[in-house]
């Protein structure tokens, strides 16, 4: 799979019947559908879009422009990682990624909206840091709190169980950009071990994760794109197709 983002006047890539998913590299709402692509084991073309100057075409798919979007059919797609993670737990069961008990995928869901409160402060501190404020820096350790004490309290490996499930790949994008924002000058944003310990482990059980150990890029690499953006000049193709290494799941015997 490339690496490469099309741009605009850059023409969309033949349909070759499999699932295709257009993203962009470092888009964490992106990265919540490849986790869930790879997670179903499911074969699949991922189409990068430079997103600063988007080919003409995407808007056929998406009228917002934004990703990710999914191709089912050629010509025919759903846009919105919930949607469309919620569409392939549907359609592609096997393994299933939600409980089947209501109660809990509704405190899944809680979950994922107690620490939403963090990615504000985690974008005003990557990319406006002028604008950061006390309360900031707050509300970025009140959520990952709130998710610690959720983590402890389930007991188990994952916040979906034995396995990660649909809460941990929603989760998990996020959390590994956090990780970037000490290497951007910003210590106080530190997950430590002294008052996260049960959160590392939680993380650490997660970059295991086939799906996720095929996909995740270093604190580093994301630091170093955050920074190209700030600058002006995001430096979406900074990334060598030979140093990514792509995720290519075995086809399921019939």
């Amino acid at each position: 799979m490339s690496e490469k983002h099309l741009k605009k006047g850059d023409a969309l890539p033949p349909y070759n019947g499999k699932l295709r998913l257009f993203a962009m590299r470092f888009c964490p709402y992106a990265e919540r559908s490849i986790l869930v692509l790879n997670a179903k084991k499911l074969q699949y073309d991922l189409v990068h879009i430079d997103l600063d100057n988007k080919p003409e075409w995407i808007f056929s798919f998406n009228p917002k422009g934004t990703v990710p979007i999914l191709e089912y059919e050629e010509g025919k797609a759903i846009f919105d990682s919930s949607i469309i993670n919620a569409y392939l737990d549907e359609k592609y069961p096997d393994p299933p990624l939600q409980s089947s008990d209501p109660l809990q995928r509704a405190q899944d869901k809680i979950v994922v909206e107690l620490l939403s409160s963090a990615h504000s402060a985690y974008y005003t501190a990557a990319f406006n840091a002028q604008a950061l404020t006390s309360e900031s820096l707050e509300t970025f350790h009140r959520g990952l709190e709130v998710l610690q004490k959720e983590v402890e309290a389930r007991g188990t490996t994952f916040l979906g169980g034995d396995k990660p499930g649909l809460v941990d790949y929603t989760v998990w994008p996020f959390l590994e950009r956090f990780l970037s924002l000490p290497h951007l000058g910003k210590p106080e944003f530190a997950i430590s071990e002294d008052k996260y310990g049960a959160l590392l482990k939680y993380m650490e059980s997660m970059k295991n994760d086939p799906p996720i150990k095929a996909y995740t890029l270093a604190p580093e690499t994301h630091a170093k794109y955050t920074e190209s953006r700030v600058k002006g000049t995001p430096d979406t193709n900074m990334l060598d197709t030979s140093d990514v290494c792509c995720f290519r799941p075995r086809k399921k015997k019939e």
